[in-house]
């Protein structure tokens, strides 16, 4: 595999951080900021990288790396990974795979995976089965939408709003470039431009939905129920996509659902969440929820002691154990929260 030399430039590195970034916040996460604070404060404020390496991953997560791997190898003409040497983000130059090479891949890689529990294995095999299939879906979907144009996946993207302290950062699936095209296009968001690096046509955002277990019958086996494409997107993924749209600022933007056995596409044409005043309302939203982090954050950076900091700030957060998978990190880390929570 050939890794390029050049490294991601540090988006952060010109930004006077805030006196709280001492708790290692130094940017916002267009994911993360769809957690409920109190979820956030443990898993970032809390728990160390390291620690957060060590939370408990699940099957559906796994299935839907390996779909996005074996599409990327596929489609992608570059891809940002970490540099071995550097321990830094940098474009990789993909080495193109046919379809049948880049499922086999994707689900080598997937079965390294090890499961958590009983469930999680039940679920473990039986993706096995359906990830090929899931994969040629998504073939089906990006095979017309990339075509001959220069598709970068897992590209970096910072983004500094005026109103924040911090910089947002995400990763994109896929960035579709026209590099023959030298002159601007209009943005999917009105009186925009397209960034120098290329005249980006669209960001695909991917997600996949996975089959669900269902009741054991009288032998002890069960089967499995069809995973469902939605109706409509979900509300977090608009916020992540409308990130990409004002950060990147592209002609269009599509959120691709896929299962086994189907995708659903939205995009402005047949979905009015995506259309651009809808984006920038999103975008807005996401916004608000970095304003009102930082100024949780910003209300203890006075205090010198960082640890006293951390308990202060766990005190004005919910924990939303109910949550029915933001706190799926492990029996360990779960206990830790608890016992965090009871004895503040």
């Amino acid at each position: 595999m050939n890794i390029n030399t050049k490294v991601l430039a540090d988006p952060l590195s010109e930004l006077s951080l805030p006196n709280f970034a001492r708790l290692g916040i130094n940017h916002h996460s267009s994911t993360s900021l769809n957690y409920p604070d109190g979820v956030f404060a443990f898993r970032y404020i809390i728990c160390s990288q390291e620690d957060r390496r060590k939370f408990d991953g699940n099957a559906n997560m796994a299935a839907g790396v390996a779909v996005g791997d074996a599409l990327s190898y596929i489609f992608a003409k570059t891809i940002w990974k970490m540099n071995p040497l550097t321990k830094k983000l940098a474009p990789v130059k993909n080495e193109f795979l046919t379809d049948e090479e880049a499922i086999d891949k994707a689900k080598m890689k997937y079965l390294k995976y090890q499961p958590v529990d009983d469930t999680d294995r039940e679920k473990f095999e039986h993706y096995i089965t359906t990830i090929p299939q899931t994969i040629r879906e998504g073939i089906k979907v990006l095979r017309p939408l990339c075509g001959d144009k220069h598709i970068i996946c897992e590209d970096v993207v910072s983004h500094q709003d005026e109103r924040l302290s911090l910089s947002i950062v995400g990763r994109t699936d896929f960035s579709v470039q026209d590099l023959r095209k030298e002159k601007s296009l209009p943005g999917v968001l009105h009186g925009t431009k397209i960034p120098p690096k290329g005249s980006l046509l669209s960001v695909l955002e991917l997600k996949t939905s996975w089959q669900k277990p269902m009741k054991r019958k009288k032998d002890g086996s069960r089967s499995f129920s069809y995973a469902k494409l939605p109706s409509l997107p979900n509300k977090q993924h608009l916020k992540q996509l409308s990130f990409y749209c004002i950060a990147q600022r592209p002609v269009e933007a599509k959120l691709i659902y896929l299962t086994a056995d189907g995708s659903q596409v939205f995009h402005k044409g047949n979905c009015a969440d995506l259309e651009p005043e809808n984006m920038k309302n999103y975008y807005e939203e996401l916004i608000r929820s970095a304003m009102r982090r930082e100024r949780l954050l910003k209300r203890y950076e006075h205090i010198n002691d960082t640890e006293k900091m951390k308990l202060e700030i766990i005190k004005d957060c919910e924990s939303n154990f109910e949550h029915p998978f933001y706190w799926k990190i492990g029996n360990h880390y779960l206990q830790m929260a608890k016992d965090l929570w009871k004895n503040i």
